[in-house]
């Protein structure tokens, strides 16, 4: 064991003296550092960052969520869900479709005029939502998704999940909790410990409106954490239906990226919802947002090139680490977030050194 650990490659050896540099510095100052390790989330709306926030707080050092924290998800998740079937029984009212059984007519009426909270739930109304998401009828209009019109992408993961929702003591998972979704506005913030060092990470409102408010997050941040959901290049802005959501990104990365602000920032990218990635690219062509690309439905090359475009915004000094990520996998999160830590944790010892 001895011999191994003082053995290995030059490569091994050096990352060893590495980590004992920074193991020495933030013994020697680390009260310095949690003041200044501050992580700053950015990114379109429904690109993940809020997800990325609550995985920081299931990793994190004696991490997780309370039971009571987890029963404050109950409504959230159920609220979810009311305004998700609302959403597709609206739709399917523009598309002309017909329930498979009509029994379902007066169900529809119910839910449309039930107000969008988890409040709304009881028994009666998840039963509603159960037979209703059963009907070939919904699930055809379930198919129109993204095309048109916009549903979340946690909708049908939530559907068929309204069973145990529907049970009288229903307590929400860790998976549920990743799912639910809440428009974020204005500033959250929270401190996560990780390797005996305090992170400091900021998540703000993705949407345009909720934009001018970030320049208030821009003081003192040691890196920027960019979210870039790689699988919406097929949809549209919420707020602008003339605008295609990776070109809104990839817009919104320019004007971050090179930032005065940010010019000594250490600049990290996720190219969030990889698993809808692989599933989409088979079905949905790149070319309806780039024309230009030729891959094919290859993943691989259509991630290089999504890559390249990203890049090539990037006319600052600094450099952008890329990472493919899926927000609501925590050991993928895990991974991920290992690698960002290491590279921000470098860049301050040479910022020291």
């Amino acid at each position: 064991m001895g011999n191994c650990a003082s053995g290995g490659t030059p490569e091994d050896r050096e990352a060893r003296k590495r980590n004992r540099e920074i193991e020495h510095t933030l013994n020697k100052d680390g009260r310095k550092f949690r003041e200044e390790v501050k992580l700053l989330l950015l990114g379109p709306g429904e690109s993940g960052k809020s997800t990325i926030f609550k995985q920081m707080k299931i990793i994190q050092k004696d991490g997780g969520f309370s039971d009571d924290e987890l029963a404050g998800y109950k409504y959230i998740v159920r609220a979810n869900c009311i305004t998700q079937m609302k959403t597709l029984l609206v739709a399917q009212g523009d598309l002309n479709v017909t329930f498979e059984k009509p029994e379902n007519e007066p169900l529809k009426e119910m839910v449309l005029d039930l107000p969008s909270t988890g409040d709304s739930w009881s028994a009666n109304v998840g039963t509603a939502l159960m037979s209703l998401w059963a009907d070939q009828g919904i699930r055809e209009t379930f198919s129109h998704r993204d095309r048109s019109f916009q549903l979340n992408d946690s909708a049908e993961y939530f559907f068929s999940n309204l069973p145990r929702f529907n049970e009288p003591d229903y307590l929400p998972s860790y998976d549920d909790v990743l799912r639910a979704r809440i428009r974020t506005t204005g500033i959250e913030e929270a401190k996560f410990e990780f390797d005996n060092l305090m992170f400091r990470m900021v998540d703000v409102g993705g949407q345009r409106a909720e934009r001018r408010k970030w320049i208030h997050c821009f003081d003192s941040v040691t890196a920027v954490i960019f979210c870039a959901s790689i699988s919406e290049y097929d949809q549209t802005l919420r707020e602008d239906t003339t605008q295609k959501r990776m070109k809104e990104s990839l817009l919104l990365f320019d004007e971050i990226c090179n930032s005065p602000y940010f010019k000594e920032t250490s600049f990290v990218l996720f190219l969030n919802k990889m698993d809808i990635f692989e599933e989409k690219i088979q079905r949905v062509p790149l070319t309806i947002c780039f024309p230009e690309y030729s891959g094919g439905s290859d993943k691989n090359s259509a991630v290089e090139f999504i890559k390249g475009k990203f890049l090539e915004q990037n006319t600052s000094s600094h450099v952008v680490y890329i990472h493919e990520t899926c927000a609501i996998d925590t050991e993928n999160v895990k991974f991920v977030w290992k690698a960002v830590r290491e590279t921000i944790l470098h860049q301050v010892l040479d910022e020291i050194f």
